[in-house]
């Protein structure tokens, strides 16, 4: 006769229980990691978004405080290797130095690309913002759009900063 009719406490799993069991976790996991890989890509672009407003706002907010002209530039050119928040806190004319970087943004993880489209300003790559906290040039603007590497899944970003220098963010498709 089988122990476990005898002795009223059966120790451990039959086979069919375990396979069951585990049939069971391989459908619920199927249905629920894809959801759960987008869910990550979406905070990651949502993070990465934050963090360029953010830079955007301490710049503006940095150069109303010091009543002096703050810049967001680029790193070597692209802002997909990262961005800077400037303030020539020397005087010496120029962001160079090591004291002007109030701020560094490493480059975007997850295979997201960043770029900017300026209008009426002379470069891409650099966002000043003046004493008052509007952008430098006065009528210029600046559209940055962050695209994450699966854009199937997950909406791109679209960071616009008019001439008042305030940055809002709106959600857009990946065509």
């Amino acid at each position: 006769m089988d122990s476990c009719l005898r002795i009223r406490v059966c120790n451990g799993f039959s086979l069919i229980e375990l396979l069951v069991t585990i049939s069971i976790l391989a459908v619920l996991l199927s249905i629920g990691l894809p959801s759960l890989v987008t869910f990550i890509n979406n905070n990651r672009i949502t993070t990465q978004a934050n963090d360029l407003v953010y830079s955007l706002h301490m710049a503006r907010s940095e150069a109303i405080k010091r009543g002096a002209r703050t810049q967001v530039a680029a790193v070597n050119g692209s802002w997909s290797n990262g961005w800077r928040v400037q303030a020539d806190t020397n005087d010496d004319g120029d962001y160079l130095d090591v004291a002007d970087i109030l701020l560094h943004w490493e480059p975007l993880a997850g295979g997201s690309t960043l770029a900017a489209v300026a209008t009426n300003a002379p470069s891409n790559s650099v966002i000043s913002f003046s004493s008052r906290g509007s952008v430098v040039p006065r009528n210029a603007s600046f559209v940055l759009t962050l695209t994450p590497a699966d854009c199937d899944n997950t909406e791109s970003r679209i960071i616009s900063i008019q001439p008042s220098g305030r940055p809002q963010i709106a959600r857009g498709d990946c065509s």
